[in-house]
């Protein structure tokens, strides 16, 4: 079964019903509060109908089977495809750890990109259905490369070094040792790109097609058919939380057994003191961004496109340092990613906050967990475009609706990871704590939480560019203010020259975030290894 849902394969079949039932119960009493809600606070909105009608409307309408068929026909190629290459990347990163830097630089840029600002040109390179497949495949490969990185390198110090000892090197390391080791974090992260990747085809929707879940979603939007835009909501949530159970389960079958080792949660990294190591810190920080500058040129002279649509690296330097009005523009830039740093700050803070207090409640207390967790996977799977001016509608277009939807993209990726990292915690080191008499709470402190280290920084890594996207989505759609506005007046303006100054602002504070926890993990790591 699922361990994420709070379910074991080696607890009694009874315990597992009363689990089942709690999860019924509990879904049971949110829809009674949604039904008064509807019919009392929210009525005569027009925003939150009740879900009998929401039910009614996906009945009747046979739950959009031949639109669901075409989006999941898109989505399981793109997960394969950001699956597999961010399996790639996290290999050869660790194969060959100097390329690590660039390789994650490019992960970065792959997610935090936004999609909605650049589908239209991806539509032009691939053609719709390429575009879909695309912006799917780009919408996993960045939580499942982190994942998957966390997860290599948790693999246990004495038997790498046993490894080496006997002759093999890093590709013997990964395939004996790191890879068995990573698979319960990499179950984790391959979970959560599942929805990822329907949800990343729904977006592609938005850009046309005559079939899709996001087509008949953008088009219930436009005839302000509410019931129906929520049926069709509720249609893609149910089935992005059955793929993200599904992955877990077949996940946590294939991880059965790996326990973590004692010392897998203590891995420093080599450490160069003096000239050297500002020297060779420098020059990874320059090799990096030199990488990112070629890899973007590359892409800008492959498209094929016109330099009007597509902007190359010397087009934004003119446009943001050099050339007639930059310094405007500049100042423009500044002040919108002000606004959308502390749009998305906000968000994360709340989100991260109570996905840790969250994670160590539901570990706590486990028949808890088994009623929660499915709603939180939902809360991961609603499609987060669709509802935003939803949100907007009911939460106000200021700062708490922003707030709200950078909390949301927030919180539950960093609560499933922390919780595989809570869980993770290696049996022996738990049991030890129980004999002596500690309990839950004292297991939780003493040794699930620095287990866990490696799962709260990757959480992190995650979900930092997830709230600066899902602010840039709440200003491009409800607030009128910030980069994100600002990209969508530019998109409707074809001031293309902005749009590129835009996206690339938002990646390089996407990566000075992403290495700033890299760097303060790096540093925990090695304060725990001289201890």
């Amino acid at each position: 079964m699922i361990q994420a849902l709070g379910v074991s394969a080696r607890i009694p079949v009874s315990r597992q019903l009363r689990r089942h039932a709690r999860s019924v119960g509990l879904a049971a009493v949110l829809l009674v509060v949604w039904e008064l809600l509807a019919v009392t606070v929210f009525s005569g909105r027009f925003v939150v109908p009740t879900p009998t009608s929401v039910a009614g409307t996906a009945w009747a309408n046979h739950f959009f089977y031949t639109d669901l068929v075409v989006t999941l026909n898109i989505s399981w190629k793109g997960w394969l495809i950001g699956n597999g290459a961010a399996l790639l990347l996290a290999a050869v990163s660790l194969i060959v750890p100097a390329t690590e830097s660039a390789l994650i630089t490019l992960g970065v840029a792959t997610y935090c990109v936004p999609t909605i600002a650049v589908g239209p040109l991806l539509v032009v390179v691939y053609g719709p259905t390429g575009a879909k497949i695309a912006m799917s495949a780009l919408s996993v490969l960045f939580v499942t490369l982190v994942a998957a990185v966390t997860g290599l390198r948790a693999a246990p110090r004495a038997t790498l070094e046993m490894v080496t000892v006997m002759g093999g090197g890093r590709w013997k390391q990964l395939v004996k040792v790191r890879a068995r080791a990573s698979l319960p974090m990499l179950a984790s992260g391959m979970s959560i790109s599942a929805p990822a990747a329907i949800l990343g085809t729904m977006i592609g929707d938005y850009l046309g097609g005559a079939k899709g879940l996001g087509v008949i979603m953008l088009q219930a939007q436009q005839q302000l058919a509410v019931s129906r835009t929520w049926s069709i909501a509720a249609v893609s949530t149910v089935v992005c939380g059955l793929a993200f159970a599904a992955t877990m389960a077949i996940a946590r079958r294939v991880s059965a057994g790996v326990e973590p080792a004692l010392d897998s949660a203590i891995h420093p990294t080599p450490l160069r003191r003096g000239l050297a190591g500002v020297a060779i810190g420098a020059a990874r920080v320059v090799a990096v961004v030199l990488f990112g500058l070629v890899m973007w040129e590359i892409l800008v002279r492959s498209s094929g496109l016109s330099s009007y649509f597509v902007k190359s690296p010397l087009d934004v330097w003119q446009y943001c340092v050099s050339g007639p009005g930059s310094a405007t523009h500049r100042s423009e830039l500044i002040h919108g990613l002000i606004r959308t740093a502390s749009d998305a700050g906000l968000g994360w803070l709340a989100g991260t906050v109570a996905a840790v207090l969250a994670a160590g409640i539901l570990i706590v207390a486990p028949t808890l967990a088994a009623a929660v967790m499915p709603f939180v996977i939902v809360m991961r799977s609603v499609p987060l475009i669709a509802m935003t001016p939803l949100i907007g509608l009911v939460f106000g277009r200021g700062l708490l609706g922003v707030t709200l939807i950078a909390a949301m993209v927030t919180f539950v990726p960093s609560l499933v990871t922390i919780v595989e990292g809570l869980r993770s915690a290696p049996a022996a080191a738990t049991d030890l704590i129980e004999c002596l008499g500690g309990r839950r709470l004292t297991t939780l402190v003493k040794v699930r939480m620095p287990f866990a280290m490696p799962a709260l920084f990757a959480a992190a890594k995650i979900s930092m560019p997830g709230a600066i996207l899902g602010s840039v989505l709440a200003e491009w759609l409800i607030t009128g203010h910030g980069i994100g506005h600002a990209m969508a007046y530019d998109v409707i303006s074809s001031n293309f020259s902005n749009l590129w100054a835009s996206i690339a602002v938002i990646l390089v504070m996407s990566l000075v975030l992403y290495f700033f926890v890299g760097s303060i993990e790096t540093g925990i790591r090695r304060r725990v290894h001289a201890a």
